[in-house]
């Protein structure tokens, strides 16, 4: 069933490979451009490959990239890569780490920028917002991006992913659609407590980059004051993307420059913003030469 807010699919389809955990569904992706009608579908984190194999036997064109493949979806540009905005882009992080990838489902090493390698709940949630950030900066106007995501329950706490996703990604919020979960692990299991319920949902949500919206931070002026949708952004978010926008190395001046007239104006208001960008740089990235400075590499 894909006609309303509910889907629900048994089988994952011919697409993908049913090897690699946690593929998602064809269907859902079938279902997608059945619905959009995108002129460009783009997926940066496509695993197995089940989101190439379902635009091309429906005919649409496609990029289809993923860090395995070489493309770091949290330092590399991606609207460099595709070369132009996409109409539709679909994202299906890890839940944190309930299935690593890297150093298990490929590579022999773990790799620093895997969101499934992620060591705390916190460090997940900021790399997902500086990856919803370089998804939504790669959107035509009035493009689409989905997030397929599920929630996690860890030693007697619940995290619900989606929240934190609603709370910290760029754009409209246009749907949210329920998907039921079939032929999970803990489908076998037996649990101690009778009240336990076992997560057999994941959320699909829908975001629009609105028109009067202008750059990765929607940055609005549609009234007196600049509107950001990105209210929680950090400056590690904040200066990895300025840093990407600059083709991933840049001198001082440039970042002051983007930054400035980008970023939140609660956050520029500070008369020493600059001095905390140069800290924040001092961690999180790397100086090439006198002024410069680049995103460090994996």
């Amino acid at each position: 069933m894909a006609d309303t807010s509910v889907w629900s699919f048994k089988d994952r389809g011919k697409w993908g490979s049913a090897k690699w955990r946690g593929n998602c569904s064809g269907y859902v992706i079938k279902t997608l451009l059945q619905y959009y009608k995108p002129a460009l579908f783009v997926d940066p984190a496509e695993g197995s490959g089940t989101s190439g194999k379902v635009a091309k036997e429906m005919g649409v064109r496609y990029v289809g990239l993923d860090l395995h493949k070489g493309f770091n979806l949290l330092k590399d540009s991606l609207i460099l890569r595709v070369g132009r905005p996409a109409d539709l882009i679909f994202f299906h992080p890890p839940y944190h780490d309930m299935i690593t990838y890297s150093g298990n489902m490929w590579g022999s090493q773990p790799h620093p920028d895997d969101l499934s390698r992620c060591t705390s709940v916190e460090e997940f949630i900021e790399k997902l917002r500086t990856a919803l950030m370089n998804i939504y900066e790669a959107l035509e106007i009035n493009g689409v991006y989905s997030v397929l995501i599920g929630d996690m329950r860890r030693k007697g706490a619940y995290y619900s992913f989606q929240s934190d996703i609603i709370q910290i990604a760029p754009g409209i919020l246009e749907g949210i659609i329920i998907k039921t979960q079939h032929n999970c692990i803990s489908d076998s299991r037996v649990y101690a407590h009778n009240d336990f319920i076992p997560i057999m949902h994941e959320y699909l949500l829908n975001f629009r980059k609105d028109r009067f919206f202008v750059g990765m931070l929607d940055c609005a002026l549609k009234t007196s004051h600049k509107l950001v949708s990105l209210s929680n952004a950090t400056w590690k978010s904040v200066v990895s993307w300025a840093l990407q926008k600059c083709g991933g190395k840049a001198n001082l001046d440039d970042l002051y420059g983007v930054i400035a007239q980008e970023a939140q104006e609660k956050m520029i208001a500070n008369p020493h913003w600059q001095a905390k960008v140069r800290q924040v740089l001092q961690k999180t990235a790397i100086n090439v030469e006198r002024g410069v400075w680049a995103l460090k590499a994996a």
